[in-house]
């Protein structure tokens, strides 16, 4: 995999100077590196280039948002934790905790000392678009030699429910389906354009000898 040409830059990043698009509640949009980043995640992104530091037995679990990320790490954690936690136990952590706390976002500012008391083999997430990870998590040589395991939807099942979700975030403030459409389509959305990161990460796969494991969700289960 080819290492991050945006290491060196993210440290420096000045973000009042990157594009800002408006229209995309509840977030505003910087666009980085082709891509319109949530202004409230670039300070972590950032961090992740700078801070993190990957294992060898690393997971992490790549999504563009709405697209299955809930159910996947509930399944990434489970099975990786199936002997300390088996899925019978009454206490499993699952039972008890949203899948979002028992699995931490690399974006996440200021929780560079939470993943790194972790134990291994860990699994992690993130929304960030293949060609912006930091090096260190995608380099070839001197790379984590940990996995990526990507999970796509199909765009107008991720476009609806991103609508969905941007609407319980705003109550009674007015946001139409079509609005949501027409900037979804333009590429306007949260770590969009939408093809774009699954086309990096499916790009990555192809290249890379077994390095990313590609599971589709074409719809959820009822």
């Amino acid at each position: 995999m080819a290492a991050s040409p945006h290491d060196d830059g993210m440290a420096e990043i000045v973000i009042s100077s990157l594009t800002l698009e408006t229209r995309c509640p509840p977030f505003l949009l910087r666009q980085y590196g082709g891509f319109w980043i949530p202004e409230p995640f670039l300070p972590g992104v950032a961090a992740a280039h700078t801070q993190f530091k990957p294992r060898p037995s690393d997971v992490l679990l790549a999504s563009f948002p709405k697209s299955g990320t809930t159910w996947l790490k509930a399944l990434a954690f489970a099975i990786l934790n199936r002997v300390k936690h088996p899925p019978r136990q009454p206490d499993h952590p699952l039972r008890r905790c949203n899948p979002h706390d028992c699995v931490k976002y690399l974006e996440w500012v200021d929780q560079g000392d939470v993943l790194e008391a972790l134990p291994s083999p860990r699994v992690l997430a993130t929304h960030i678009p293949y060609t912006l990870l930091p090096a260190r998590v995608t380099a070839v040589d001197g790379g984590s030699g940990g996995r990526i395991v990507y999970i796509c939807r199909d765009p107008k099942d991720a476009l609806v429910s991103m609508w969905f979700f941007t609407k319980k975030k705003l109550a009674d403030e007015a946001y139409t389906i079509e609005e949501a459409f027409e900037l979804f389509c333009d590429g306007r959305a949260f770590y969009g354009p939408q093809w774009h990161h699954v086309a990096g990460y499916w790009e990555a796969s192809r290249k890379a000898a077994g390095g990313c494991a590609i599971p589709q969700v074409r719809r959820h289960a009822p």
